[in-house]
């Protein structure tokens, strides 16, 4: 990430050196110059304060020594659910395979293609997936709209434990993609437990068109 902050940064979960944190302040610490992120860390033993420095508390934490103030390059906010899936499910073609020209005809002009051959593959081997694991891949949102209903249509279960998702909405905006999805693991990621929680989403429920789905939190 870059050193530009925004103010929707707070209470994203976010991921350093494979530790797991909430944001919980953004801005200026002086006296020390330029941008940082204050987060409070799944595990407490991983940081050295609870918010506060020199006297002023910029954030809390449930715990004494559960935050830290890092720099905003230094944080991952992870990726989105389609992209998570392409680089753990997608088999690469090798330099010869890319290279490989093809004919195709648009309207009644031939256009010579490259790599056309790799695009189907791909296509062709998200189709046929019916259980993901993508535990612990940084996944934080949805991604573009659709393009996990048009790309995997035929997932059934999904692992999502320990990842960095911030809300139900979401876990929402992925569940309502998965139209066959029977089982949906979000355990470890940060989102509030329990069936309030679902109730409290911005998103209305009655959109999510799958009441036999079996939630793990």
């Amino acid at each position: 990430m870059s050193d530009t902050l925004t103010a929707d940064v707070i209470g994203r979960r976010v991921e350093v050196n494979g530790e797991h944190a909430t944001v919980r302040f953004a801005g200026v610490v002086p006296p020390v110059a330029g941008p940082w992120l204050g987060v409070e860390w799944d595990n407490p033993e991983r940081g050295k304060h609870d918010g506060s420095h020199e006297g002023t508390v910029y954030f809390k934490c449930r715990h004494p020594t559960g935050g830290s103030f890092i720099r905003p390059n230094k944080v991952n906010f992870g990726t989105d659910f389609l992209t998570a899936i392409k680089n753990r499910y997608v088999l690469e073609d090798g330099p010869e395979e890319d290279r490989k020209e093809q004919i195709v005809t648009i309207g009644n002009k031939p256009v010579e293609t490259i790599g056309f051959d790799s695009i189907m593959k791909q296509q062709s081997q998200l189709s046929k997936l019916q259980e993901v694991s993508l535990r612990n891949c940084a996944v934080s949102c949805a991604g573009e709209k659709g393009g996990v209903a048009e790309a995997c249509p035929n997932i059934r279960k999904v692992d999502l434990s320990k990842n960095l998702l911030s809300s139900w909405d979401e876990v929402i905006h992925i569940a309502d993609q998965l139209r066959h999805l029977e089982v949906l693991n979000v355990r470890c990621c940060g989102v509030s437990r329990g069936a309030q929680a679902w109730r409290n989403s911005t998103l209305s429920l009655t959109t999510f068109s799958f009441p036999k789905v079996v939630v793990f939190q």
